[in-house]
């Protein structure tokens, strides 16, 4: 309602005779303990929802008596609670606007014209929006009226009892099987055999769930005008046109509705869990973890969330009683800062808006609520999508982060602004309005790009041993003695394992059998034959320097520590006899030293770890959660192809993504760079992977956008060189 009563602009509609279209059907409900009327207009499809107290002026609207006699009952009847002029103008122009009442003035053909290119325009920029635009196809009613009987099997107490036994039984055996779960995951999630998969079964599965809305529509007698698809990201989803439930009363009804799609992905979800469980590796395994992890995650993170206006926002609106929550809360949201902003100007509160009320306490919390954290969330979704998409694409990734900016950020305050200047009292301001709101949009956004924000970086990591703590096969054999049990104690220098090379000792008895052969040549051809003498004297040189490598070779064999520690075998079984190759570890020594951590660095983030690394930390998985101080030892100079260890990959068990073509799995995506990093104090299981929290020097997000722009040109212009 309005602080004052009476208008200015008045005299412009009073004598008007206003009443409902033909075509609009009227259908009252109830929402706590309220009563609501909704407006169907048959001739667009839309629905339109209005409160008692305005339905106390629509309802009057019969063509025949004026709009100034209708407000006269109105003030007879309701006297104080009765809507002001400026109420009674803004709920006629929000019908008018809408279609759904007519008066005796002529229509305006150009405005009308106007209007008609104005909505047009605005679908068009709908269906232009690079990350979601959809395409109608066409009326599905003549293929659900063959399926009525088919979905009747699935709305019955029977049918949702085996759901919920499904999905709990299926959820519990994932649970039980996480960690193997997690594992497949870690190798398979994300990689492109797993994308490939999911571009063509996750539309099969969103057809499955739109199917279970059309079905649930027709269960309670409600029409489906449309179905078509909807490009999410580029990827084609059906779906279907459920308007027309908001007509249902029973509030438990269209909840149902909006729950069926949810359930047909969960009960998909949990067929999918018990195939994977049960099969081998190969194709239906692969496509059964796809079926598994979209109808989780796709539940988890958007379908089921109420935080997206998707299927879990309408289940929640009706069993909460809050319908159209978004769309109120973001009127109240702007309703306030509107309050704030016009008394900051001077403007009187009647000149804007505040017909966004609540029917008690919990419903303005949430109308206070849902705004705010619904659009914070979808920053955040946004900002995956925007990293994913920059790593695999950076035009891409740089495509979407604008869009995102401009849908999240620029155009509503652009939205909010247009809105409060079109205020009649707002006029006289205009100008002190728009100075106040781009300077605020200019400072906030010079205060964004300019002030340091906190930085860091986590890395991919394993538990390093120095050279000296490997005991290797110094050549090909067997082992002939261990001389040092495991678990003691040695000094440096001492002797840990003998080895027995057969082939090094057959060599050594060949070669002491030439060298004695030719010693022999040499004698009986000294100072008679000088020729036979110096090829045997060559032959004897070359096979002594031959018997001098081969002396090494086994003395080599005689493995002995490189520092001092506790011996440790690499196996705990009897090693005596084992055939071993050259380069095997046999053995650690392990000191009491901290433990090192060799760390990858992607190639885009060395040059920020060279200049602004403040502090390291460590977090093993061993044990996870808790962080350890570490120091940064040193830096390997250039960068390097291949991973440090197999492991460190993402199909070996590690988080560094590599190259699906290479088998050995140590080619890394892009470059990285190796840093080694000790930890201040502690030991650590040798071989263990790690997290590396490398904190940065605070840096502003204009110095951030600059450097990845550097980094991309320089990459752009080092591909056009190659």
């Amino acid at each position: 309602m309005q602080d004052t009563l009476l208008s200015p602009y008045w005299y412009r509609i009073s004598a008007l005779h206003p009443r409902l279209k033909p075509h609009v059907s009227v259908r009252m409900q109830t929402t706590r303990g309220q009563a609501w009327y909704v407006l169907f207009n048959q001739a667009t499809g839309r629905y339109h929802r209005v409160n008692a107290q305005a339905y106390e002026l629509v309802g009057r609207l019969d063509g025949r008596h004026s709009v100034e006699e209708v407000w006269a009952v109105l003030l007879e009847q309701l006297g104080d609670e009765a809507p002001s002029q400026h109420d009674v103008i803004r709920i006629l122009g929000q019908m008018t606007d809408a279609g759904l009442i007519q008066a005796e003035v002529a229509p305006d053909v150009r405005q009308l014209v106007r209007d008609g290119h104005e909505r047009h325009r605005k679908e068009k920029r709908a269906r232009l929006n690079p990350l979601s635009f959809r395409l109608g196809l066409f009326n599905p009613s003549a293929l659900l009226e063959r399926l009525v009987p088919f979905g009747r099997l699935f709305w019955n107490g029977w049918a949702t009892a085996f759901w919920f036994l499904l999905v709990i039984g299926a959820a519990w055996a994932v649970l039980v099987n996480l960690p193997e779960v997690l594992v497949y995951g870690r190798h398979y999630f994300m990689s492109p055999g797993y994308l490939a998969a999911a571009w063509v079964i996750y539309p099969l599965m969103k057809a499955l769930h739109e199917l279970g809305h059309a079905l649930a529509l027709r269960r309670y007698g409600c029409e489906v005008p449309e179905v078509g698809v909807n490009f999410f990201m580029f990827v084609p989803m059906p779906y279907v046109d459920a308007s027309s439930s908001n007509r249902l009363v029973n509030r438990w009804q269209r909840a149902r509705i909006s729950v069926a799609g949810i359930g047909v992905e969960l009960a998909l979800a949990a067929l999918a869990a018990i195939v994977w469980l049960n099969v081998e590796d190969g194709w239906i395994r692969q496509a059964s973890f796809v079926v598994m992890s979209l109808g989780g995650l796709s539940t988890l993170l958007f379908n089921g969330n109420p935080l997206m206006k998707l299927d879990g926002y309408y289940v929640m609106c009706d069993a909460l009683d809050l319908p159209n929550l978004a769309g109120r809360s973001g009127r109240m949201l702007g309703q306030l800062w509107r309050t704030l902003f016009m008394g900051v100007l001077g403007v009187p509160r009647d000149a804007f808006d505040n017909s966004v009320t609540a029917a008690d306490a919990f419903e303005r919390w949430a109308l206070y609520i849902y705004a705010p954290a619904s659009w914070a969330y979808r920053v955040g979704v946004s900002a995956l999508i925007v990293s994913w998409a920059a790593d695999k694409v950076t035009w891409l990734g740089v495509g979407v982060a604008a869009w995102s900016v401009w849908t999240l950020f620029a155009q509503p305050v652009w939205l909010w602004t247009q809105a409060l200047a079109s205020q009649p009292r707002v006029t006289a301001i205009r100008g002190r309005l728009v100075m106040a709101v781009g300077s605020a949009v200019v400072l906030g956004g010079v205060g964004a790009m300019l002030v340091p924000l906190p930085s860091s970086l986590v890395v991919e990591g394993m538990v390093w041993l120095p050279d000296d703590a490997l005991v290797r096969a110094a050549a090909d054999g067997e082992i002939e003695t261990v001389w040092v049990r495991s678990e003691t104690s040695v000094e440096q220098g001492a002797k840990l394992i003998s080895l027995k090379s057969p082939t090094l000792s057959a060599q050594r008895e060949v070669l002491l059998a030439q060298i004695e052969r030719s010693e022999a040549e040499f004698n009986s051809a000294f100072g008679a034959e000088p020729l036979k003498m110096r090829n045997a004297q060559d032959a004897l040189t070359r096979d002594r320097a031959a018997l001098a490598q081969v002396d090494r070779d086994l003395s080599a064999n005689v493995l002995r520590a490189g520092d001092s520690g506790k011996f440790v075998l690499s196996r705990q079984e009897d090693l005596e006899g084992l055939q071993v190759n050259r380069g095997q570890v046999l053995a650690y020594v392990l000191n009491d030293r901290p433990a090192v951590i060799r760390a990858v660095v992607p190639q885009r983030d060395i040059d920020s770890v060279r200049h602004r690394l403040r502090k390291v930390q460590v977090m093993l998985d061993e044990a996870p959660g808790h962080a350890m101080p570490a120091h940064l030892l040193r830096e390997v100079p250039a960068a390097a192809d291949r991973l440090p260890q197999a492991a460190m990959g993402d199909r070996k068990g590690g988080r560094v993504p590599t190259d699906p073509a290479d088998e050995e799995g140590l080619r890394p995506m892009e470059p990285t760079y190796v840093l080694d990093v000790q930890l201040n104090h502690g030991l650590a299981r040798a071989g263990g992977l790690a997290r590396v929290r490398l904190d940065l020097a605070p840096q502003s997000l204009l110095d951030t956008v600059l450097q990845r722009l550097r980094q991309l040109l320089l990459r752009h212009f080092s591909d056009i060189r190659a």
